[in-house]
């Protein structure tokens, strides 16, 4: 009887709010998109590491529900077999492999990364141990021209050892249409640029301004052997130009605070579209150069070596200023403990945006 009074006044209570409010808020995995970005893909058989990928084939939905799907219609309900074309690209976003999964409507796709590269029929024996990201879009629209009706559903997770832990990995949806707002550029057949991002941390687009979040970090060599990761994905690489600026992302400033409120400051390189920096690696500090942040801030509390980095990120020196110049990313850190492959737990810790402020 306790058991069914506890369910019955929760339902109860439920019930009230939503009557109260008028309408229910709801926290979903991620938006569907017409194609989707998985920004940190990697399949290592030293390691013991591999990449999960789940996606679903939804109906069409109404237009403007979401930005990133066209709302037309859906490439389900037209005759023909239906694939899922993926394009996986290396860390500075050159193209490396290709390939589809076939698929029809309403359904769910496994995508095992590490089986797709060394699987006997299409075998990619060189991507093992390579980190990159997947781009993964519809039957139909693989050049500029052709818009995608696909409604799709992503989520990924970064599997360690014999399944001893699995990290999130967040999926990012993209519009893939013909003309304004279209995110996906084809070449010959390839998507070629990714950018610019309706989802994602939004990047400056001006050097007088810097878009700042935080990255938390965990670095402890004894007892539990911690280790963090910083994984950060940019639509493009540094050096390369955007509108009419030229990204420059050599020396991120940076703020390593520790968990005693004490900070150091340096400069951190992030020159790729994707770029995985391990915490514990990053130097330069203003008080000791020579020395590694991370470590120099013990103090011998039992927060040792526990804390954030914050960015302060000019991405452009654009002068142009609007939807199209915009640009988004996204960062997160993997966050380990343990030491051997199948003891190794990793969690993921999404990044704290706190917005576009006036650069100092």
């Amino acid at each position: 009887m306790l058991a069914n009074f506890k369910k019955i006044g929760v339902a109860a209570a439920v019930a009230t709010a939503i009557g109260a409010s008028g309408a229910a808020q709801a926290i979903v995995l991620g938006e569907p998109g017409g194609a989707l970005l998985v920004p940190h893909v990697v399949y290592d058989s030293k390691a013991q590491v591999n990449t999960m990928i789940g996606v679903t084939v939804g109906d069409a939905v109404p237009a403007g529900q979401f930005p990133t799907v066209q709302g037309t219609g859906s490439e389900c309900s037209s005759s023909g077999s239906k694939q899922l074309h993926w394009y996986f690209f290396s860390t500075k976003s050159v193209h490396l492999a290709d390939g589809f999964v076939k698929i029809s409507c309403n359904d769910f796709s496994r995508f095992d990364w590490g089986y797709v590269i060394t699987n006997p029929n299409r075998p990619f024996p060189s991507l093992d141990g390579v980190s990159g990201y997947l781009v993964l879009s519809s039957n139909d629209a693989r050049s500029d021209s052709v818009a995608s009706n696909y409604t799709l559903y992503g989520s990924a997770y970064l599997i360690q050892g014999d399944w001893a832990s699995e990290a999130y990995i967040p999926v990012l949806p993209l519009r893939d249409a013909v003309g304004s707002g279209d995110e996906v550029t084809y070449k010959g057949g390839i998507p070629s640029d990714v950018n610019p991002l309706l989802a994602g941390i939004p990047l400056a687009y001006s050097n007088s301004v810097a878009a700042r979040f935080s990255l938390r970090y965990f670095v402890d060599p004894t007892p539990l052997n911690g280790s963090t990761r910083f994984v950060l994905w940019f639509p493009d690489n540094s050096g390369e130009t955007h509108g009419n600026g030229k990204i420059d992302r050599s020396a991120v400033a940076i703020d390593v605070y520790d968990a005693d409120e004490i900070a150091v400051s340096s400069t951190l390189s992030l020159p790729n579209e994707l770029n995985i920096i391990d915490a514990s690696k990053i130097d330069g500090t203003t008080n000791n150069p020579g020395s590694h942040a991370i470590p120099d801030l013990a103090s011998g509390q039992p927060a040792l070596n526990s804390g954030f980095v914050l960015f302060h990120l000019a991405d452009t020196s654009n002068t142009l200023t609007g939807p199209q110049y915009s640009r988004a990313g996204i960062s997160f850190s993997l966050i380990g403990l343990g030491t051997s492959a199948n003891s190794v737990q990793v969690q993921t810790d999404l990044a704290h945006e706190r917005g576009i402020v006036p650069s100092f």
